[in-house]
């Protein structure tokens, strides 16, 4: 998934020349006049993104710069190069199936705009500028400014998926583990159900398998220790009266009508089920115990104290 992308790969089994399906060049003397989004004023390059052929002038020097693949496709041993020496107009570059919005981003970040970066956008787009970006292997040079796009924040599961696959491209092992982690957290469906287009394109399948994993394990280590606390140390009586199983049988009736079953557990998110044991208070066994001679020994478990 990393590296030079396979239209680039393309380009080098062609033997030094550009195919038909590759990004092509020709000089700007467009008869109809068109905006010109100026992210470099001087710009010798034109790039002509996407189907509605948003136009974005830089400087090839940056691009070279931050892309390795721009870096070879400017170079004096390839076309685009070659073609740039002794212009005075700048040269247009067509990019037709590229996101015109997300090249846009990633043009102002390395051209040190600012100004013309978004400190936050919709995730859909932080996906788009990082599929781009790990297109054209400039993954490094947003490395900053994608930080800040990466939080996850209140967000849907379906928004935090798309974060988790942009955080995946951007090579952010920090945001990976910070989105992820809330969506093990607060999530109770199925992860494949937010599954998508973009997404599959970006991770594998095994981030799902482990996502499903790693929630299982957290809901089973909950389980555990929710059911630990019968055991709590301050409410046993090692003689027969009854009193440990009495308050036993009560914190265990307790789970069951507060959700907190093991086999209930798959149908809420760990969150909501730490919420609920938190609030859950000690029971009240509603048996009576036979006579002790230790009962002077007795106390009520404090199975809420264990928990916390």
């Amino acid at each position: 998934m990393w590296g030079v992308r396979a239209d680039f790969l393309n380009i080098l089994s062609a033997g030094h020349s550009s195919p038909s399906t590759s990004p092509s060049r020709r000089p700007a003397t467009d008869d109809k006049p068109s905006t010109v989004v100026k992210v470099a004023a001087d710009g010798d390059v034109i790039l002509v993104v996407g189907p509605e052929k948003t136009k974005l002038r830089v400087l090839s020097l940056f691009l070279k710069a931050a892309s390795k693949l721009f870096s070879a496709m400017f170079g004096p041993d390839w076309k685009e190069g070659q073609n740039m020496l002794d212009r005075d107009m700048p040269v247009e570059l067509l990019l037709p199936e590229d996101n015109a919005d997300a090249l846009k981003v990633i043009c102002a970040v390395i051209h040190h705009q600012n100004n013309k970066v978004p400190q936050t956008f919709d995730v859909g787009d932080v996906l788009g500028v990082a599929v781009t970006a790990d297109k054209y292997d400039c993954v490094d040079a947003l490395k900053f400014a994608s930080a800040n796009w990466l939080r996850p924040g209140k967000k849907e599961a379906g928004d935090l998926m798309l974060l988790t696959a942009a955080a995946y491209l951007f090579q952010n092992a920090q945001a990976f583990k910070e989105i992820t982690r809330e969506l093990i957290l607060n999530h109770d469906g199925p992860y494949l159900a937010l599954s998508c287009e973009e997404v599959e394109s970006a991770i594998t399948w095994r981030v799902f398998c482990l996502l499903e994993g790693q929630r299982s394990f957290a809901r089973l280590k909950l389980a555990e220790i929710l059911i630990a606390g019968i055991n709590d140390g301050t409410g046993m009586c090692v003689h027969k009266c009854g009193w440990t199983s009495k308050y036993a049988y009560a914190y265990l009736k307790m789970l069951e009508t507060r959700d907190l079953w093991p086999a209930r557990l798959l149908h809420i998110s760990i969150s909501k089920a730490i919420d609920l044991a938190e609030k859950m208070p000690d029971p009240i066994p509603e048996e009576s115990s036979i006579a002790c001679i230790y009962e002077y020994k007795h106390a009520a478990p404090e199975y809420r104290r264990g928990r916390h």
